[in-house]
Parts: structure tokens; sequence; C-alpha cells
């Protein structure tokens, strides 16, 4: 119950927002701002989804632990569906998010919070040692038989 009053109270002061500053800068201007702030959403969403997936490519071809990558893509992802949000706070919390290093510093947040939340999830380990290849993995021949 008490998110749907903050949703509501939210949706309540992005209008008034708008229509004050429909009032101060005229309709022409919000009607762009707002149409800019969702195409702009809308093409950063896209473009994060393709570099996650390329990051994570990359991540997992080293052997690394892709959770940073997907809870920043998650950060930006949350920015773009502000922006594509009509109002004046969700465009101006999404920038933050984007502009501000803030998304790193919530990357680590969600990435904490979930290791809190769920602490039957496995870390990552690191093992430390020396390794020796016996075989030829191209041809798929053991020299060492």
């Amino acid at each position: 119950m008490p998110i749907v009053i903050v949703l509501l109270g939210w949706i309540a002061l992005e209008a008034w927002l708008i229509s004050r500053l429909t009032e101060l800068v005229g309709g022409g201007w919000v009607l762009a701002w707002l149409l800019a702030a969702a195409v702009g959403g809308v093409m950063l969403i896209q473009r994060q989804g393709v570099r996650t997936i390329s990051e994570l490519q990359r991540a997992t071809a080293r052997g690394e632990l892709p959770a940073p990558i997907l809870l920043e893509g998650l950060v930006v992802l949350i920015s773009g569906l502000l922006l594509i949000l009509p109002g004046v706070i969700s465009d101006v919390v999404a920038l933050s998010l984007l502009l501000f290093g803030l998304r790193k510093r919530m990357a680590q947040r969600l990435g904490e919070g979930l290791a809190k939340a769920r602490p039957d999830l496995k870390q990552p380990v690191t093992l430390e040692g020396e390794f020796r290849r016996t075989g030829d993995a191209r041809s798929g021949i053991d020299k060492h038989r």
C-alpha cells in the first residue's frame, strides 16, 4: 500500500511540474523535451543492450564473473525507462544515474544487497597455482600418452 501512495504522489508531482513548466516556457518546448527524452531513453536501452551482450561475451571469454556488467546494464536500463516516462523528476533521476558516476556505485550497492539477500548464491573464487598444457587443443591429440 505505501508504494501505491508514493507512486501516486510521484505522478501528481510530475503532472504539476509539467503544467508549471508549460506555463513558464510554453507547451511546445515541454512537449519537445518530453519527446526528446523518450527517444533518448529508447536509444539508450537499445545501445546498452548491445553493449552489455558484447561485454558479457568478452568477460566470459576471459573467465570473469559477468555480474558487475549485468548490474551496470540494469542501472542503465532503469535510467532509460525513467527517460521514457514523461516527467521532469524522472528525467533528472535518470540523467543523474548516467552522468554523475552513480551507475557504478548503484551497481555495486545492488550487488551487495543481492549478496546479503541471497547468501546461498556462489561468490567468485580465485584459485592460485600453476598449470601445464598436456595436449594440443586444436587437434585433440594428447602428446603425453
